[in-house]
């Protein structure tokens, strides 16, 4: 198989080589690729950085002059803009493509650098930059020119901004457009909004990526098949758009092979072959299959099955590593063993199994020591996580690699506390341990609800969205609520310690902000609130006459009791909108 993977490989090689050396030797290319993702005031946008940095690669491959632009300011924007007039002035393909923020304001279109603030409509010409410079800028080629835009998304900075004149229009997306002599490529239709995707590069730029480098396709039909992919991939959702015109004569990226080049026997393509062995390494999911993939593949390092075969492979090694690590540690529960190895548990060490299992997230039970069919079947759900053989038996094997209780609730306090990396007890549940370290230097509280993990981290500054981002690196998100009982659990976990706390001069209580969000554009005040998992809000505790949107910037949601409800001894037990400032105060985190 290694043999004949080096064959197509070295047959691929000699395609690409005589198709780019004859598409180089004729022509001069060049390139401005722009992601921005850091967003100054808004979310941080995870594709762009990718984006830009995938698509750089690929036009790099296909002989173009590159140049990638990352994260750019709006002096940055310009400057990167007027240089690549230049270079653009004698190409015979000119292309531009951009990643990021884009808006429209009475039909015109702009794109938004990463310090934009865009308080009111106005600030948009001072601190946005118009399509049209863009166009502009390749308008002096007398070549090919290109401009991509992959910045048509649901735009935050609309629900925020200021209207100085009624009149004035905000619309969704990019507005549609008739350039002259220029092709401009929407990811979605003028008018409408592009998708995030929820892999490492949006919907646009992977169905770009995937047919960009293929030879003999004329641009046109290029355009067209990234259409119907992107239509496919998003269930008809986003339907990516060209304006304006290229020239009649036909136009490749890559050119139609040689038949000299491709004198290879037509057997299976080395694609196909990936596919086949990426469908083995998933249906077995062993280390050895996805380190034999990598160790095949692993050269191709921009295909999509070589990132994700990388990752099942990192993971899985972290997993062994840890179950290893866990495997040599003497028992913590030491029970009584027949002679089959089967342990022999009295009532109350049959409680510290069930919270064990609980702290690993299979056991939602009540913790009573009777080892029922739930408590059997949390036993065959960690047995199988653990890499141990199937089945429900309790023996030395799965008490090693169990999280230790005694040491876990040890680590529990009645004030927030930092928990330094080399103080952490061996035997911790993997989401707790790792959880930790990512707060090295913040108090926090953790305690468990229904075989979840939950924190309180008490942070001093940000914002909502950092920390999204800070729950995100533990492993989990923003806390959701969806019942009675939860909301309880995490006033209970928070009031522990009072620093979670504020009371204002009018005696309002407020408390750490949770994973409920407004999406930007909803009526006001009670429209789009969501679940930042996407789950529906079937559950709500707002505070009476909650949300009200005060003074029209409250999008997000914190603990709260008002003034009118304060007693002795009472803590923030509602829902308020608020402004996404953490006020010192800190947030909840859930892993799954």
């Amino acid at each position: 198989m290694i043999r004949e993977l080096i064959r197509k490989l070295l047959a691929i090689a000699a395609v690409n080589v005589s198709c780019l050396s004859s598409a180089n030797a004729a022509e001069n290319r060049v390139a401005l690729v722009i992601g921005n993702s850091e967003y100054a005031h808004v979310a941080e946008l995870a594709n762009p950085k990718n984006d830009a940095a995938d698509i750089g690669k690929a036009l790099t491959r296909l002989g173009f002059g590159v140049t990638v632009k990352l994260d750019l300011d709006y002096a940055s924007m310009r400057i990167s803009l007027r240089d690549f007039s230049e270079a653009a002035e004698d190409a015979e393909i000119a292309l531009i493509y951009f990643a990021g923020h884009g808006i429209e304001i009475d039909k015109v279109n702009y794109l938004i650098p990463v310090n934009a603030e865009l308080r009111s409509d106005r600030d948009i010409e001072f601190e946005a930059i118009r399509l049209d410079t863009v166009i502009g800028s390749v308008q002096d080629s007398g070549g090919v020119r290109i401009v991509l835009l992959d910045a048509c998304r649901n735009n935050p900075f609309v629900a925020d901004m200021v209207r100085t004149k009624a009149s004035r229009s905000i619309g969704r997306g990019l507005a549609r457009i008739d350039p002259g002599g220029v092709l401009v490529g929407y990811a979605a239709r003028g008018g409408t909004i592009a998708l995030d995707g929820d892999g490492r590069n949006s919907p646009y730029a992977s169905a770009l990526l995937s047919r960009i480098e293929t030879p003999g396709i004329e641009i046109g039909k290029l355009f067209r098949l990234v259409r119907d992919a992107v239509l496919e991939k998003t269930d008809g959702y986003q339907e990516p758009f060209t304006y304006g015109s290229l020239p009649g004569k036909d136009i490749y990226f890559v050119p139609p092979a040689t038949q000299a080049a491709l004198a290879v026997p037509e057997e299976v393509s080395l694609f196909d072959e990936m596919l086949e062995d990426f469908a083995v390494a998933e249906k077995y999911g062993t280390i050895w299959l996805w380190r034999q993939f990598v160790q095949t593949y692993g050269q191709f390092e921009d295909n999509e099955l070589v990132r994700l075969a990388v990752a099942r492979k990192s993971e899985l090694e972290a997993e062994w590593e840890t179950a290893s690590r866990m495997a040599s540690r003497p028992l913590w529960l030491e029970p009584e063993f027949d002679g089959r190895g089967q342990a022999r548990l009295t009532r109350e060490q049959s409680k510290l199994l069930q919270t064990s299992l609980a702290y690993l997230g299979h056991y939602r039970g009540r913790i009573d020591g009777s080892v029922g069919p739930q408590t059997r079947k949390a036993i065959a759900l960690a047995r199988l996580q653990l890499g141990l053989p199937a089945g429900t038996n309790v023996d030395a094997a799965l008490l090693r690699v169990l999280p230790d209780v005694p040491a876990t609730d040890a680590l529990k306090s009645a004030e927030a506390t930092v928990y330094a990396e080399d103080t952490l007890p061996p035997g911790l549940d993997p989401r707790l341990d790792h959880a930790l370290r990512q707060f090295p230097n913040t108090p926090v509280l953790f305690d468990y609800f229904e075989g979840r993990l939950y924190l309180a981290v008490r942070e001093r500054e940000g914002t909502w969205n950092d920390a999204s981002k800070a729950a995100s690196r533990a492993g989990g998100h923003l806390a959701v609520i969806s019942s009675s009982a939860e909301n309880q659990f995490l006033i209970g976990l928070f009031s522990r310690d009072q620093k979670f706390i504020k009371k204002d001069s009018s005696g309002t209580l407020y408390g750490p902000v949770i994973g409920l969000f407004q999406v930007p554009g909803s009526a006001e005040p009670r429209g789009g609130w969501a679940w930042i998992t996407g789950e529906p809000l079937s559950f709500t505790g707002w505070s009476p006459g909650n949300p009200d949107n005060f003074e029209g910037k409250q999008h997000y949601a914190r603990f709260y009791t008002p003034s009118r409800f304060v007693r002795p001894g009472s803590v923030p037990r509602f829902w308020d909108d608020t402004r996404g400032n953490l006020w010192d105060l800190g947030y909840l985190v859930e892993i799954e």
